[in-house]
């Protein structure tokens, strides 16, 4: 599965109705579901963005799909970031040519 964190800001309308942005996360939630992407983490946030979702899918183009999905309720806009594990990066690490660098030589 690949792993994205999603930040989130309010558009106007989304702010302008923000008493329901619980329901609407609801909504997301079970949208993703539907599209057999699995939100890990949904938090709300103070400062630039004002929310922060994790979501796993099976491939790129379904995490695609559900961001579209997501900018087309105008409510709010994503920023998909890809996001990887300690394990994920060690492996993309190891592909790179040559020998590893030693930073404490």
């Amino acid at each position: 599965m690949v792993r994205y964190v999603m930040l989130i800001t309010y558009t106007e309308v989304g702010a302008s109705q923000i008493q329901n942005t619980t329901r609407r996360a609801q909504m997301f939630q079970t949208a993703a579901e539907q599209m057999g992407v699995h939100v890990e983490s949904l938090v709300w946030t103070l400062g630039e963005y004002d929310a922060i979702a994790t979501v796993r899918a099976d491939d790129e183009d379904v995490a695609i799909a559900l961001s579209a999905y997501l900018a087309r309720q105008g409510y709010v806009r994503a920023r998909m970031l890809r996001a990887l594990t300690e394990e994920e990066f060690a492996r993309v690490l190891s592909k790179m040519p040559g020998a590893p660098i030693d930073l404490d030589a």
